[in-house]
């Protein structure tokens, strides 16, 4: 029953979540918003609701460990499906999607790394040398949701800066209706997205799984499946660097959510409540999003940045079941 469970609501996620994107596309139209910047913020923002709902429910049911993992786990999985669309395209005959980046997705990757490793850092120093808070929460996730903030400040800028004239697709869509069916979704979206740690919570126990091996792979790989949606659809209608913004400004939104969880847990400090191998969960992610900068940057028109990606990810996970099963 759990894996039915698990399978449901990861369906529900999936639908909803395109659904929600879609309106946040609707929304970023009538509001003005250029699509570049729609990649990177509104639409990341929509589709890591998943990992929203999941934080804020398994922190106040006491299972931060599902909570970080999850987060930490999206993020890899994010950047998997990035390396998985390009080998599609690949045996599609198409070219490298790297070639195709802009300075926004490029920025965003080199972001998301630097986060990722403070993130890891944050983790260790907490863990073995001095974690302080202020207003009650860490000041290390403190200091990642202003990080995120001034990141988004950059972000803006640079796509005012490269903003085109961009056609209008929902005219004939009312606003009452774009708001009321965003809010509707999103709240599926929540809703599910708040099942989702009670149902990681039973497969830890029925296989008797890690909880952060649990939570990186299966809570990881149900959250992200709105983003891998909306990207996988960005790429069928040429918009290459809207896919690949989504996907890397969802990694940037979800580590701000530790903030989120980290006002919601209440017993102590969620960074010390979590085990010692979240620390390779987020370097493993830092990694993985390096690869993906060398490979915007420098433009990489083969196929071996995503290949190593996939390989990396494969030993990451591999080192994680090792690491919870310890």
């Amino acid at each position: 029953m759990v894996w039915i469970k698990f399978i449901v609501c990861s369906l529900v996620i999936f639908f909803a979540g395109h659904k929600v994107a879609k309106y946040g596309d609707m929304i970023a139209e009538k509001t003005g918003l250029c699509r570049a910047w729609l990649g990177l913020t509104l639409l990341a923002a929509v589709t890591s609701l998943p990992e929203l709902a999941n934080a804020v429910s398994a922190t106040t049911a006491n299972l931060p460990e599902l909570a970080v993992g999850d987060i930490l786990g999206a993020c890899m999985i994010n950047v998997l499906t990035l390396a998985m669309l390009d080998i599609i395209l690949w045996f599609r005959g198409r070219k490298s999607i790297f070639i195709k980046s802009e300075k926004n997705n490029i920025l965003s990757a080199l972001f998301g790394m630097g986060l990722l490793s403070f993130v890891a850092f944050s983790l260790a120093v907490t863990r073995y040398f001095i974690g302080f808070k202020i207003f009650g929460v860490s000041g290390y996730t403190l200091a990642i949701v202003l990080i995120y903030l001034v990141i988004q400040k950059i972000l803006y800028s640079q796509s005012q800066a490269e903003k085109t004239e961009e056609k209008k697709h929902y005219d004939q869509v009312s606003s009452f209706k774009t708001y009321l069916g965003f809010l509707l979704c999103a709240l599926i979206v929540i809703i599910a997205g708040g099942w989702l740690p009670f149902i990681g919570a039973e497969i830890v126990e029925i296989m008797g799984w890690g909880r952060t091996f649990v939570a990186v792979l299966f809570l990881g790989f149900a959250t992200t499946l709105p983003e891998a949606t909306v990207s996988l659809s960005a790429l069928r209608l040429g918009s290459v660097g809207m896919g690949i913004g989504n996907l890397l400004g969802s990694n940037i939104f979800n580590v701000a959510i530790l903030f989120v969880a980290d006002v919601f847990y209440q017993p102590g400090d969620l960074l010390t409540a979590v085990p010692v191998s979240m620390i390779f969960a987020a370097l493993f992610g830092a990694l993985l999003t390096f690869i993906v900068f060398l490979a915007l940057e420098k433009r990489i028109k083969n196929r071996i940045p995503s290949l190593l990606i996939v390989f990396c990810y494969l030993l990451s996970l591999f080192l994680l079941f090792k690491a919870s099963a310890m």
